[in-house]
């Protein structure tokens, strides 16, 4: 078996796909609240848990700040998730 590229882990589907479940819920909820939804739970634990290290590393900070470590992190988790599913299926 061989590793996939990181060209294709990069822009793989599934690492698309789970960075849009991960960001829009949480989004949509963020810019108006009748719109959250259960499906941004995963991205708000994200967003919480960076939101509590960044507070402890920088507490003057406003938790808008905090988007641009959510996203990064968001991409992250997504990055692992789709190489992990391109090892799965080659």
């Amino acid at each position: 078996m061989t590793a996939p590229s990181l060209r294709r882990v990069l822009v793989a589907p599934a690492t698309i796909a789970t960075y849009l479940l991960l960001v829009v819920p949480l989004a949509l909820g963020w810019l108006k609240t009748s719109l959250l939804s259960p499906l941004a739970l995963p991205g708000y634990l994200l967003y919480t848990i960076g939101s509590a290290i960044g507070n402890l590393v920088a507490p003057r900070f406003e938790l808008w700040a905090y988007w641009i470590p959510f996203l990064t992190g968001c991409y992250a988790v997504s990055v692992a998730v789709g190489y992990a599913y391109e090892r799965l299926i080659a």
